[in-house]
């Protein structure tokens, strides 16, 4: 299992990944993912197993910390300079799921976050995945004012090294 960068040719399976792990209202579209991998393509992670997408992991930068804004996870509301990366998307195939695979991918992210110099990484997850994400390392802030797709979602931040 290799962990790497995202290419142009993965958007299709990785956009699979995505629509099997989100319901419709939380997905992001592809026209999202092409813009993440476009303007922040060194936070798109893959994992890739026999030469398939078999995981995904990706981010933006912000200057903000105000995960409930909506905008944020709009085309071009992001900042190239922002001192915070945004876990937007971390999703495993469901065939791969439970392997270790989602906290690999997280793992690569965050090692690029504190080399980076960055602040802090924050996302916004589902209460089932708050131990997951304290596991590595993350705190969590506070229930979420955030109503996208209809999800409660909760603040989780990981201040970087």
């Amino acid at each position: 299992m290799m962990i790497r960068q995202a290419l142009p040719a993965d958007m299709a399976e990785a956009y699979a990944i995505e629509t099997m792990s989100y319901p419709p209202e939380a997905a992001a579209s592809l026209e999202a993912f092409d813009y993440r991998l476009q303007t922040f393509g060194r936070y798109f992670k893959v994992a890739e197993h026999d030469g398939r997408v078999v995981g995904i992991a990706n981010a933006v930068r912000l200057s903000h910390e105000n995960l409930a804004d909506e905008e944020m996870k709009q085309i071009g509301a992001s900042d190239p300079d922002g001192q915070f990366l945004c876990v937007l998307t971390v999703a495993v195939h469901p065939d791969y799921r439970g392997s270790g695979l989602g906290a690999r991918l997280m793992r690569a992210l965050l090692e690029q976050a504190d080399a980076g110099g960055l602040e802090a990484v924050l996302l916004l997850c589902e209460k089932h995945l708050i131990s997951f994400y304290e596991r590595l390392g993350f705190r969590y802030i506070r229930s979420s004012a955030s109503e996208h797709g209809g999800i409660a979602w909760h603040e989780m931040k990981r201040d970087c090294v």
